[in-house]
């Protein structure tokens, strides 16, 4: 992890010589001081084989709900990822904006939790990043925002053929294709690397030094 080093010094006392008095002379413990989060985030996910985050959202009885998505794209404080707009958690996202991402980067042994609200982009209203983000997918991804809705009753397909239904085609994204954005209002970075433990918590884009609590 790339930081700014701040190194904390401290008075020391040394063993009195000759009848004098102790003399106070200062020593350095070292404290890191990550940068502003988003570079830090940034310099991670690139090193990084993968950005899959798990997402918690608010159920109906009041119960969490956890599913993971791929990071496809960050924008300030903003994570974008794609979504079905017929799904689960885009319907408790409508009534309850408020969620938490959380990844886990297993080559750093850092975690990063994102807490915020979110909101979406339709390609109605945003045609450009929503074609953008709808050209990232693969068939088979793009396949499943035209058959039937997440979380329906599945039925055998007639042959191995037919698996996956027809794509959109690529200048148009599915009907009910959408952008999950969270907006990040608090970020908490856990560095498990180091010992001890370090716990950073930002607030926005991290402009402001972290706050460092205990793990």
């Amino acid at each position: 992890m790339d930081g700014i080093l701040a190194p904390l010094r401290v008075a020391a006392n040394t063993r009195p010589r000759n009848g004098q008095q102790p003399i106070k002379t200062p020593y350095c413990v070292p404290m890191s001081l990550p940068q502003r989060w988003t570079d830090w985030f940034e310099a991670t996910r690139k090193a990084a084989p993968h950005c899959f985050m798990q997402l918690a959202t608010v159920g109906d009885d009041g119960g969490a709900r956890c599913r993971t998505l791929s990071l496809r794209e960050r924008h300030g404080r903003a994570l974008w990822f794609t979504t079905d707009q017929r799904s689960e958690k885009t319907m408790q996202l409508e009534r309850q904006a408020g969620a938490e991402a959380c990844w886990y980067d297993l080559s750093s042994r850092t975690q990063w939790r994102f807490r915020g609200r979110v909101h979406f982009l339709t390609p109605q209203q945003h045609p450009e990043d929503t074609l953008r983000l709808w050209r990232l997918l693969d068939r088979e991804t793009q396949s499943r925002f035209c058959g039937p809705p997440p979380g329906s009753l599945w039925r055998p397909p007639k042959s191995d053929h037919y698996r996956y239904p027809r794509t959109c085609p690529d200048n148009q994204p599915a009907e009910d294709f959408s952008i999950l954005v969270l907006t990040a209002d608090h970020v908490d970075v856990l560095e498990l690397a180091e010992s001890p433990h370090r716990h950073w918590q930002y607030h926005g884009e991290g402009k402001a030094p972290p706050t460092r609590l205990v793990p």
